[in-house]
């Protein structure tokens, strides 16, 4: 699996991210029993705890009530107590109410003592004429022991609520204790897998780029050779792979430029040599012509150098035009140096562009001369042997070999046929295009 420096990040991010959700489940499980545990205290504890104090407040002030209904015997007293009574029932109908889970045990005795407060305060009013009386005071006994009794488990309830409601905040505080120290110790251990994740990425990454960065020094200092290569299956090894590919055609572009005529700035000897190479190793049918400018010494040291650059680059120039308009798009054209071009085309179309070049070659060249060697037809120089001679307007010669009719093994021999070809080509004292025609090599069989 290709592992790009995209997903390494973010391989990097995942300890983060885990570590976040962990945090964040951890924190809402923990918040959750802590909101819990709350509900409990405010909607059991607490309402137990207040409804128990209320139910005292209650129950003595209905026991008020009674004793001074027992004694003054007036209505609005026990008015008030029924009332108290109907308070009480209240607040015992708000404990009753609670879950089951949540209901204090004592709630049922609570029920029970309150009835049995009322049943025999009821039974002592209907003795009141006779208070001495026997019933009256076992009446007035049993209401004392029941008021006792609810008093007793009030205050139970109270107790029970305060010391539950105390518990339960204790355990807040220790959840809330154990959280922290939990969130810290996975904190922690969080921060350093993802610091080391982070870490060991960046090396990773930082270690490549090093790497290409050292290629690049050697590349800068001319060195295309055995640099150094980032093995790591992302974008920054395809890099190193492709830098190193770049390096070997900046290689070959070095030797074509050092190669190179520093006139045309096309490429040279070498470079020609190579391209032939290539195309007859890869069996690709070609056409190669070579070009030279008849009378090109004469009118060099009859005009000088500066005229002679001016020719050498008008011809470069009608070359690059005329494989541009009329030759392949593989087209390769070199300048051997001095006036000699070459061109390496397709067996398809080299006759048309050959022909062309000669036809703009001989339009173009007499601007070159004064007027007046113009309208004369030639130059007067001397020869290499001092002797004066008339020499006509330049014209140029192309040797050609169609690669399919000469069936050339390798480039000596296209250099051979191309030197005996350029010689007889010059013996015309025209533009002329000389084609291979003998077709008698044959090509070696492969070991």
């Amino acid at each position: 699996m290709k592992l790009t420096i995209g997903n390494k990040i973010l391989v990097g991010y995942i300890p983060i991210v885990a570590l976040i959700f962990v945090i964040v489940a951890f924190t809402l499980l923990r918040l959750d029993e802590v909101n819990r545990i709350n509900r409990e205290i405010i909607d059991v504890d607490m309402v137990v705890g207040q409804s128990a104090q209320e139910m005292i407040n209650v129950l003595l002030a209905q026991e008020s009530y009674g004793q001074r209904y027992l004694i003054l015997k007036s209505q609005d007293m026990l008015s008030l107590f029924w009332k108290r009574d109907q308070e009480f029932s209240g607040h015992l109908k708000t404990i009753k109410e609670l879950p089951d889970k949540d209901r204090p045990p004592a709630t049922a005795e609570l029920a029970e003592k309150h009835s049995d407060y009322t049943k025999y305060f009821q039974a002592t009013t209907q003795h009141l004429d006779s208070i001495d009386s026997r019933s009256y005071v076992l009446a007035d006994s049993l209401r004392r022991e029941a008021f006792d009794r609810l008093v007793e488990v009030l205050n139970g309830l109270m107790a029970d609520a305060e010391t539950s409601q105390t518990h339960r905040t204790r355990l807040t505080a220790e959840i809330g204790r154990s959280a922290f120290q939990t969130l810290l110790a996975i904190s922690i251990l969080g921060s350093i897998l993802a610091l080391g994740a982070a870490i060991l990425i960046s090396h990773g990454i930082h270690g490549s780029i090093l790497t290409l960065r050292a290629a690049t020094g050697l590349v800068s200092q001319g060195r295309f050779e055995n640099l150094p290569t980032v093995r790591t299956n992302d974008e920054l090894g395809e890099l190193s792979t492709a830098f190193n590919e770049m390096a070997v055609r900046l290689a070959r572009l070095e030797e074509m430029y050092m190669d190179s005529s520093p006139l045309t700035r096309l490429p040279g000897g070498i470079a020609i040599e190579n391209t032939v190479k290539s195309r007859i190793e890869q069996g690709v049918p070609f056409a190669f012509c070579m070009m030279d400018l008849d009378n090109f010494k004469p009118f060099n040291d009859r005009y000088g150098y500066g005229r002679g650059n001016a020719v050498i680059k008008r011809t470069a120039e009608i070359v690059q035009e005329v494989s541009k308009e009329a030759g392949d798009k593989d087209d390769f054209i070199g300048h051997i140096g001095g006036d000699d071009f070459a061109l390496v085309t397709t067996p398809a179309v080299y006759r048309t562009v050959c022909e062309k070049i000669i036809s703009r070659f001989d339009s173009s060249i007499p601007d070159f001369y004064d007027q007046e060697d113009r309208e004369r037809g030639h130059i007067v120089s001397k020869s290499r042997r001092g002797e004066t001679l008339k020499y006509p307007v330049m014209t140029i010669s192309i040797a050609a070999v169609d690669s399919e009719k000469s069936h050339v093994n390798n480039h000596i021999e296209v250099g051979e046929i191309i030197a005996e070809l350029k010689k007889y080509a010059k013996t015309f004292r025209k533009s002329n295009l000389v084609v291979d025609r003998r077709g008698g090599r044959k090509k070696k069989k492969k070991a």
